[in-house]
């Protein structure tokens, strides 16, 4: 399996124009696994689109997913997005466009309680989005398939790919987010801790939301 880090993606430099953006790194990344574009030629691609429709993926026991695919050859390639990020996001669209170019198949969907799809934001878990990433790989994707991990995504991108060898032939991750729910806790205060695990739920301050 080949291993893919930051690196690999380098800047993401929004131009004035507001349907346009420029990937000076990605690709490089990328496209040594798809084969395309030169290094060092900057990769435009469009920025902002207006929402399409989507389609569902059904799960008897589990919410229904929110996913948009794009056909093409093999290996193809599935965005998992961040914490409480939805598959329209930049990045999604992005890679999404770089994909078609290189006529690569491409997925990127919504997790559980989050954009399009079903289900309570309050009763998911990352056990319950790896679950869904897992849903992705088995149901809707065809071969071997290249996963592309943001923030939280890049956690459960190796936690696919672990569960899933057979299928995941190499990742790519955005900052990716290992453990970083663990990571959190740890260095919470002991009060806090206590609240968690008296209450099971602590109110995060975050600048993400504010």
């Amino acid at each position: 399996m080949a291993g893919l880090g930051m690196a690999a993606l380098g800047a993401w430099v929004p131009c004035r124009r507001w349907s346009k953006a420029a990937v000076f790194g990605f690709h490089r990344g990328l496209t040594a696994l798809l084969a395309g574009k030169p290094e060092g030629t900057p990769l435009w691609l469009p920025a902002c689109r207006q929402k399409t429709s989507v389609s569902f993926l059904s799960r008897p026991d589990l919410p229904n997913l929110a996913y948009k695919k794009l056909k093409g050859k093999s290996p193809g390639v599935i965005f998992i997005p961040g914490y409480i990020s939805n598959m329209n996001g930049t990045k999604a669209l992005a890679i999404e466009e770089f994909c078609k170019s290189l006529g690569h198949a491409y997925i990127r969907f919504d997790y559980s309680g989050v954009g399009n799809s079903d289900g309570n934001l309050q009763e998911c878990t990352v056990g319950r989005w790896r679950k869904d990433v897992l849903s992705i790989i088995d149901d809707l994707a065809e071969g071997p398939q290249i996963l592309v991990g943001s923030s939280l995504g890049g956690w459960l991108m190796f936690h696919a790919a672990i569960a899933r060898p057979q299928k995941v032939v190499a990742l790519i991750g955005i900052a990716a987010a290992v453990d970083g729910l663990v990571t959190q806790f740890s260095q919470l205060p002991v009060e806090v801790k206590k609240e968690v695990e008296m209450k099971g739920v602590w109110a995060m301050p975050s600048r993400l939301f504010s």
